[in-house]
């Protein structure tokens, strides 16, 4: 029997030349990909790393403010308490 399909060195050099290419290209986009996704996840750290100092910054506000006003509570009830003490005294 003879072969019905038959490929020369020519036809295999130029299947060869088209799949190395093929393979290159896609090699080279999915490079391109991960670098795109590194750029990404770089601007997203960044990103996270100024919003957690606006947090921060918010959250001392927040702190500030509640001691503040816990303060002005005690002092309050402390004076009522000073108060009733002078009357029923």
């Amino acid at each position: 029997m003879e072969p019905v399909f038959t490929l020369s060195g020519s036809t295999l050099a130029a299947i060869g030349a088209v799949l190395g290419a093929l393979s290159g290209a896609i090699t080279f986009l999915f490079r391109q990909l991960v670098a795109s996704k590194d750029a990404q996840i770089a601007s997203l750290k960044q990103e996270i790393e100024a919003q957690r100092g606006v947090m921060m910054a918010e959250i001392h506000s927040l702190k500030q403010e509640r001691d503040y006003f816990r303060d002005l509570a005690f002092r309050a009830a402390r004076r009522r308490a000073s108060d009733a003490s002078d009357v029923g005294g």
